[in-house]
């Protein structure tokens, strides 16, 4: 705004002070053309709006009259003159050096015209002189001011971009926890369905499960808050618990599903005595999930295989299946969200699995080949505390 104020109000008027000045002091060589070359600037000042294309054609008249102008005038007035354009030229010129070199070719003519029509002195040289270094001085200190200028607006543009970045992984974010709460309330729920259909095929009174069936809906209830919340792992949760009872209380949850689906489950190695710190219900998440993945990945009657034993300082879990395996491309995208190869998945439950085994400080490895199964190994660091007895985790 400012800039624009000085180059098409204040420039105008100072050219009209200029041809009025020469005037009286009786300095313009030719009243008819400084009249003529002042119109002509002021026009060229009022038709870069109108013509931007032709913006080169126009600043080379632009030059070419004022330094006509400056020589018919015969006045140093005109330096402001100089001044005015060569900010403008520096703002529409990209590159410190492009700036820089037509500045001083500028200032140069402005200093060769000064010197046709001062008298030949020593103050005259040295006053030339002044002008010239002082030009240089201006030169720079506008430069200066535009780059700056620039620096502080491309921050701007990078602050913006940041921010739409920003509002994209949120929304994002939304969509894959939206995402994700629907892939894992579908796993108690697919529990519940199973406990329920095998009551009613055989009759059955549904009291003697009725306590696992609502510790169920609190876990989904429980989901359903943590993905709303966007929550982070809940560190006050972890607590000293045995693994074994974590998995025997997986296998409850699961052995229904899989006897159905026409498989079996077997926990064939365990030790009852290995603790870690652990949310228990995200622990019980995880398993689940993955012997889910195992069941869909048997399509004919096949075998879960448990194993929990120790290494060294760390507590490992697998669980493998006698499915059809994973192909090897697919393998190193297994736990990337939003990655299926299942018509009706998510993408999501084995990203979600590998974040609370990360939150856990564990790890998580897959091993797959072709028509023989997968095997997931996980990994997590020991805790010394070890409860008296793990089944009571039941």
């Amino acid at each position: 705004m400012f800039f624009r104020l000085m180059y098409h109000i204040v420039l105008p008027i100072y050219v009209i002070f200029v041809i009025f000045s020469s005037f009286t002091l009786d300095k313009s060589q030719n009243n008819f053309l400084l009249i003529l070359l002042g119109v002509i600037f002021i026009t060229s000042i009022y038709l870069e709006r109108v013509y931007p294309r032709f913006l080169i054609y126009i600043a080379a008249i632009q030059i070419i009259s004022l330094l006509l102008f400056h020589f018919t005038s015969q006045l140093n007035w005109c330096f402001s003159i100089y001044i005015i354009l060569l900010s403008k030229f520096l703002f529409q010129i990209r590159g410190v050096l492009k700036g820089i070199l037509l500045g001083f070719v500028l200032i140069a003519f402005y200093t060769v015209i000064r010197i046709s029509y001062t008298p030949v002195n020593s103050y005259s040289i040295l006053a030339v002189g002044s002008d010239f270094l002082t030009s240089l001085a201006v030169l720079l200190i506008i430069q200066y001011i535009i780059e700056m200028e620039r620096q502080k607006n491309a921050l701007k543009e990078e602050k913006k971009r940041e921010e739409l970045l920003s509002n994209k992984e949120k929304v994002n974010l939304l969509s894959e926890m939206a995402a994700g709460l629907a892939h894992e309330i579908r796993n108690p729920m697919t529990i519940i369905q199973g406990f329920l259909q095998h009551s009613k095929e055989n009759q059955y009174n549904i009291q003697p499960w009725y306590d696992l069936i609502m510790s169920e809906v609190s876990r989904m209830n429980k989901l359903t808050v943590e993905f709303l919340q966007f929550s982070k792992p809940n560190v006050s949760l972890y607590q000293s618990h045995s693994i074994h009872g974590c998995l025997k209380r997986v296998m409850s949850l699961t052995e229904s599903k899989v006897r159905q689906s026409g498989h079996k489950i077997v926990y064939t190695e365990y030790n009852p005595h290995i603790n870690i710190q652990m949310d228990f219900d995200k622990m019980v998440q995880v398993f689940v999930n993955l012997i889910n993945n195992s069941i869909q990945s048997m399509v004919e009657s096949g075998t879960i295989t448990i194993r929990l034993f120790k290494v060294e300082n760390k507590a490992v879990v697998e669980v493998r299946d006698t499915g059809v395996g994973i192909e090897e491309a697919d393998l190193k995208k297994i736990f990337n969200p939003f990655y299926t190869t299942k018509s009706d998945g998510t993408g999501l439950g084995l990203s979600i699995v590998q974040k609370i085994i990360q939150d856990h400080g564990g790890t998580i490895e897959a091993n797959s080949s072709l028509n023989q199964g997968t095997c997931f190994t996980i990994c997590f660091p020991l805790n010394d505390v070890n409860p008296d007895a793990s089944e009571n985790e039941l």
